[in-house]
């Protein structure tokens, strides 16, 4: 079925449903993937409602890259489930180990809501730099400490979004800013500086998306863990989450397929890259985390101070989404790569992650796999 761009736009309206995650409509016969936003501060065990609260943490394609072993009460070895890697546009998996650092610094969070300070050993067995590998990521020990006070971002967890919408003409103060990004953990927090840079920054993440947009590898690697329709993402409440009003039609009759979101010359397709160049050409400002050198322990830093920045903005009021095309390590982005360490001024360092920061609209919650499905008890009974 041929459709003029003009007819996609009016059929869908306003809501923005490619790659935006939305809340699907509810079915007696579909698990709920967004059961683990409502209970995760209902377990008794002070390790499983740290873990509960964990898994909430952003993710790059939320593909939800941990894996747990709980060994009692109040510890747990944290490792990568290698099959939720992205071997096209982080070869390196140094975005999924980003992942991993939002997930313990959530966790952290979380378990001083309960009076316990986390201990974390990062990679007690040491770590590949070009894979990670089947060693573990962290070892995890919580210590009761009744003077430890309630960390002021906890209950932002709940309402932290990634908002892929394009952002509103209002500009976050500088005093906003500098809260959002004020250092954590070791790393190096900047926000732009002026307005050249803001316009420098824009254009280049634009370029970055129609980079990996159009080159194959990268853009079906995307399009593989898309999740289109109520049925999908409730089943497969990982990847990227297609849906809207309109989305059980369109997909019916084949206009929004995996065929056509690869297909360059499709509507869909065509849409798709709008949609994502126009909420990155929409940031009010930009925010970046660099790190003075690039280890494994680096990365799960620059996560723990990255879930924290998005908590900030969160409770300020304002929305944010990492922009990570020019930061991947695949040779069509590697002059990219290059440049935008030189508008960000963090040649020499390694720039672990670029958002652009605003206000926009309330997002919707995106799909979870419940904690019984990461753990590594239930893995080995699976396979």
């Amino acid at each position: 079925m041929k459709l003029s761009r003009r007819n996609f736009i009016r059929i869908v309206g306003s809501s923005a449903i490619i790659l935006a995650p939305t809340a699907c409509s509810s079915k007696t016969d579909l698990p709920d993937p967004f059961t683990p936003w409502a209970i995760a501060d209902t377990p008794i065990e002070p390790i499983q409602f740290a873990l509960s609260h964990a898994l909430l943490a952003p993710n790059p394609h939320n593909r939800q890259p941990w894996l747990v072993d709980i060994q009692d009460q109040t510890s747990a070895i944290l490792y990568v489930d290698p099959k939720m890697d992205l071997p096209e546009t982080d070869p390196f998996d140094r975005q999924i180990t980003i992942g991993l650092g939002c997930f313990l610094e959530v966790l952290a969070i979380a378990a001083q809501e309960q009076n316990y300070e986390a201990k974390i050993d990062y990679f007690p067995g040491g770590f590949d730099q070009q894979t990670l590998d089947k060693r573990p990521i962290a070892k995890i020990k919580l210590l009761k400490n009744p003077i430890i006070s309630s960390d002021t971002l906890y209950s932002q967890i709940f309402h932290r979004r990634t908002n892929r919408k394009p952002f509103t003409k209002q500009q976050p103060t500088t005093k906003q800013l500098a809260k959002i990004t004020k250092r954590y953990a070791s790393t190096n927090s900047v926000f732009a500086s002026s307005i050249a840079q803001i316009e420098q920054l824009k254009d280049l993440t634009v370029a970055a998306a129609n980079i990996e947009f159009k080159t194959p590898a990268a853009h079906m690697e995307s399009v593989a863990l898309m999740r289109i329709g109520t049925a999908e993402i409730a089943n497969n409440p990982d990847g990227i989450s297609i849906n809207g009003p309109a989305m059980g039609i369109l997909k019916a009759v084949g206009i929004v397929t995996r065929k056509t979101l690869a297909d360059e010359k499709s509507t869909a397709f065509k849409q798709g890259l709008e949609q994502y160049t126009d909420a990155a050409a929409s940031a009010a400002n930009f925010v970046w985390i660099s790190t003075n050198s690039n280890t494994r322990i680096d990365q799960i830093k620059a996560g723990r101070a990255y879930v924290r920045q998005n908590l900030i903005a969160t409770k300020l009021g304002l929305s944010m989404q990492p922009l990570s095309q020019a930061l991947q390590e695949y040779p069509e982005m590697k002059q990219l790569l290059l440049k935008v360490h030189e508008i960000t001024q963090t040649s020499g360092q390694r720039l672990q992650m670029l958002s652009r920061i605003g206000y926009g609209t309330k997002e919707a919650l995106s799909p979870r796999f419940p904690l019984a499905a990461k753990l590594v008890e239930h893995e080995n009974k699976q396979h």
